[in-house]
C-alpha cells in the first residue's frame, strides 16, 4: 500500500501526549485556574501573536483550503469537507444546545475582571464558552495538512501550530483549558472518522485530480 496518508508513530505520539496532559490538567485543577494562569503571564509579545494566531481557527482560512483542493484533489476536497462537517456538528450540538450558555472567563471572572488583561482589539464574548470552536476548527485543518502531507518536520509544525491556537483562545480569554481540550478532540475525532469513512477512495486515480484537471 502507498506511504501516502499513513501518520507517522512519532506523531502518533505526540498526539496521545498532547491529549494527555491537557486531559490530565483539566481534571487535577479547578475550573478557570488554567486561564488565571496564563493570563497573569501576558507579555506584549504574547499580545500581539495570540491575537493574529488565533485566526487560524476561523472558518475563513478552512473554508479556502477546501476551495483550493477543490480546485486540485477532488478526494481531498471530500476529506476535509466532511471533516468541516462532522466538526461543526460536534461543536454545535454541545455549545448550542447541551451546555448553551455557558459562561466564558470574562462572565465567570467577572468579579476579578479589572485584575485580567484583555488584548486590545479582542472582542472577548461572555457565553457559550464549550467548545472551543476555533480550537475544533485549527484541528480539522491542522490535521487534514498531517494526513496529505509527506514530510514528517512539517507535520509536526502543523500540530503544533493548532496548539498554539488552542492556548491563543485561553490567553485572548475566550475560552477554558476544558473547552481547548474537547475542541481539540472533537476536531481530531472529525478527522478520525472522515477518513475512516473515505479511506477506500483515496487512491481512486479519478479523485486525485481537482476541477481543474491536471
Amino acid at each position: 500500500m502507498s506511504q501516502r496518508y499513513v501518520i507517522d508513530k512519532e506523531l502518533q505520539w505526540l498526539v496521545a501526549v498532547y491529549l494527555i496532559v491537557l486531559g490530565m490538567i483539566t481534571v487535577l485543577t479547578n475550573h478557570g485556574d488554567v486561564v488565571l494562569w496564563i493570563n497573569a503571564r501576558h507579555t506584549v509579545q504574547g499580545d500581539f501573536f495570540f491575537k493574529y494566531w488565533t485566526y487560524l481557527g476561523d472558518g475563513v482560512i478552512l473554508g479556502a483550503v477546501a476551495l483550493y483542493f477543490l480546485f486540485t484533489h477532488l478526494w481531498r476536497f471530500y476529506f476535509m469537507l466532511l471533516a468541516i462537517a462532522l466538526q461543526t456538528a460536534f461543536v454545535h450540538i454541545f455549545k448550542q444546545w447541551l451546555y448553551a450558555g455557558e459562561p466564558r472567563p470574562k462572565t465567570f471572572f467577572a468579579d476579578q475582571i479589572d485584575q485580567l488583561n484583555f488584548v486590545e482589539g479582542v472582542t472577548v464574548r461572555g457565553y457559550d464558552s464549550f467548545p472551543s470552536g476555533h480550537t475544533a476548527t485549527a484541528f480539522v485543518l491542522g490535521m487534514v495538512l498531517i494526513w496529505v502531507s509527506k514530510n514528517l518536520y512539517w507535520r509536526f509544525v502543523l500540530f503544533v501550530s493548532a496548539i498554539l491556537v488552542g492556548i491563543s483562545r485561553i490567553y485572548i480569554l475566550q475560552h477554558f483549558a476544558r473547552d481547548v481540550f474537547f475542541g481539540s478532540i472533537f476536531g481530531i475525532l472529525a478527522v478520525v472518522l472522515s477518513w475512516q469513512i473515505l479511506r477506500k477512495q483515496a487512491w481512486n486515480p479519478r479523485l486525485e485530480r481537482g476541477l481543474i484537471k491536471r
